[in-house]
């Protein structure tokens, strides 16, 4: 994992820890810039009126002025206006074309909020944009109006291909990819000198499960047949390694006495030779002594000389066995990465067509890409105590006025780290 995705994976780790409530309290909902409040006098017929609150939270009224109203509940609200307007004179014209001034009592003051603040609907949705809040209204009543998820929203009307050949290509695509993927899961085994490997085809795989078994199977040959042959292969290296060992003890017993029959012949040759300066022995005795002692040293020396050439065939044969694991194990290697590459090139071509494939509408499962099942990942963005604040949702969560919905197509790798 990269600097970068550990950083926004701790990023993401910090936000999911702020909590949000997940159901919006309307009783204890405060009035914010944006809603409209809705000031009534039942004593005073006709006598209603709208205002929205503007950016510093208060509301401009006909008869009372500017009344500050930003952060009261409801009930406050109501209890705001019952103690501003029966302070207010009002006139009232009567039937004749009189005017008459009446006492308004707080009882006869109303006040409500009329309109909340939208919602707003982004991502993978059909028709993304605002909406208008109604009271327990869900995140999944604002998917549905929005037009239920899609990833073809920009697309939707555009003609394309047939549907029945993308299916085959998808089709398709996903038995390449179930080929690499069982072939990257033999080379992980073979590379860890295991006998076996998950069998099970990749998850969300359309095609059927004897078609995946059958490529499982012959991977699973492949895996037995050439650890086999590297086993055999080792083996006969081994054999040559113990048969040089044993060659080794006999030549140094035979070189022990070998040395041993020249310090005797030499030891012969000195008496010999003393011999001869007395006059008691004749010359062709000490020739013959001599020859005896170069004879023996010169098969010290041959026996020398070949333990020396068994001991480097050892050698040869410990460093053929070490050769053969790095080499089989680079290869390995080397074919791996070339695997994971191409699973990730059939990974890329499986997102494409299954996009192609997504059909519109609330109902609509997302297809199956990448050897995962793709899930709606949905996050509400909201103001808590003036910061703006992310948390992963559900569909059955309430939202609240104001908030963002975030709607995205993810695998599950991806809403782990959002999460």
């Amino acid at each position: 994992m990269t600097s970068i995705s550990r950083f926004f994976l701790a990023v993401l780790a910090v936000l999911g820890s702020v909590p949000i409530a997940a159901a919006a309290d309307t009783s204890a909902y405060r009035i914010s810039p944006g809603d409209t409040v809705e000031i009534g006098i039942t004593s005073i017929p006709g006598r209603t009126e709208r205002a929205v609150v503007q950016m510093d939270g208060t509301i401009v009224l006909p008869d009372a002025g500017t009344v500050s109203v930003g952060g009261l509940t409801a009930p406050e609200l109501q209890t705001r206006m019952q103690t501003i307007l029966p302070t207010k004179i009002f006139h009232i014209r009567m039937p004749d074309g009189r005017e008459q001034m009446t006492v308004v009592r707080p009882s006869d003051v109303t006040a409500v909020i009329a309109e909340y603040r939208p919602v707003y609907v982004t991502g993978d949705v059909l028709t993304p944009g605002q909406q208008a809040y109604r009271p327990l209204m869900t995140v999944r009543q604002a998917i549905a109006v929005a037009g239920g998820f899609s990833l073809l929203r920009a697309r939707a009307n555009q003609a394309g291909p047939d549907p029945t050949d993308l299916r085959r290509d998808y089709e398709m695509i996903w038995g390449e990819y179930t080929g690499a993927y069982f072939h990257s899961a033999r080379l992980r085994a073979e590379l860890d000198k295991q006998a076996s490997f998950d069998a099970q085809p990749p998850q969300g795989s359309p095609l059927s499960p004897a078609l995946a078994a059958g490529v499982a199977k012959a991977e699973a040959d492949a895996l037995k047949l050439s650890l086999e042959n590297f086993q055999q292969e080792q083996s006969f290296v081994e054999k040559g390694v113990k048969d040089a060992a044993a060659q080794v003890e006999a030549l140094l017993k035979r070189e022990q006495d070998e040395a041993a029959g020249v310090k005797a012949d030499e030891d012969d040759l000195e008496q010999v030779t003393r011999l001869f300066k007395a006059g008691n022995l004749t010359n062709n005795r000490l020739a013959d002594v001599r020859r005896s002692v170069l004879l023996s040293s010169s098969r010290a020396l041959e026996t020398s000389v070949e333990l020396m050439r068994t001991r480097r065939q050892q050698e040869d044969f410990a460093r053929q066995l070490e050769r053969n694991e790095n080499q089989r194990r680079i290869g390995l290697l080397n074919e791996l990465r070339d695997t994971e590459v191409r699973l990730a090139d059939i990974s890329a071509r499986l997102r494409a067509v299954s996009q192609k494939l997504q059909p519109l509408g609330a109902t609509a499962a997302p297809l199956s890409i990448a050897g995962e099942t793709i899930k709606a990942q949905i996050t509400i963005v909201r103001n808590v105590d003036g910061q703006w604040r992310k948390q992963a949702s559900d569909e059955d969560a309430e939202v609240a006025p104001g908030d963002t919905i975030e709607v995205r197509f993810s695998n599950e790798l991806e809403s782990a780290a959002a999460q």
